[in-house]
C-alpha cells in the first residue's frame, strides 16, 4: 500500500464543504485530479460512476462510504492491480471552522509501483485540491 495525506482548515462549516462534495459537477473547479465525473445515482454509499482525470480516459468510480457533513470514501480503479482510495474527512472546530482531511491510498498488488511512478503527482495535487476546496466552501458560505 502507498499513502499520502494532507489537511487544511476552512472558514466554513462542514455542511458548506459537504455541499461541494455533493455537487460533483463542480469537482473540476476545485479537484485537480478530476476533469469530469459522472455518477449513476445520488452522492451516497454504493453509487458508481466514472471519473476522468485530466488527459486520461474515464475510470470506474465508486462511493464506498458517505456520511453527511462528516465525509466520504471513494475508490477509483486505476488498473486491474491497483485502486486509488480517497478518504475525505470533515472535523468541525470550536471556532466554527472545519478541518478538511484528504488521504489517498493506493492499494493492490501494484500499489508500490504506482506509488513510485504516480506518487509525486498525487503529492503535488492533494494539497492544491484541499486548499482550493476550502476556498470554494468559504466563498459559498459567504454567499448564504
Amino acid at each position: 500500500m502507498w499513502t499520502y495525506e494532507h489537511s487544511a482548515e476552512a472558514a466554513a462549516t462542514s455542511d458548506a464543504i459537504w455541499s461541494c462534495y455533493q455537487d460533483v459537477a463542480s469537482w473540476p473547479d476545485w479537484n485537480v485530479a478530476v476533469s469530469n465525473i459522472e455518477l449513476d445515482g445520488p452522492f451516497a454509499a454504493g453509487t458508481t460512476g466514472r471519473l476522468t482525470p485530466p488527459g486520461a480516459g474515464p475510470l470506474p468510480f465508486t462511493i464506498v462510504e458517505a456520511t453527511e457533513n462528516s465525509g466520504y470514501v471513494s475508490e477509483t480503479e486505476i488498473a486491474e492491480t491497483v485502486t486509488l482510495r480517497s478518504t475525505n474527512r470533515l472535523t468541525p472546530l470550536p471556532d466554527g471552522r472545519t478541518r478538511i482531511e484528504l488521504r489517498v491510498d493506493l492499494v493492490g498488488p501494484a500499489a508500490e509501483h504506482f506509488g513510485k511512478s504516480f506518487g509525486p503527482q498525487v503529492k503535488a495535487g492533494v494539497p492544491k485540491t484541499v486548499e482550493t476546496l476550502a476556498r470554494r466552501a468559504e466563498e459559498l458560505a459567504g454567499r448564504q
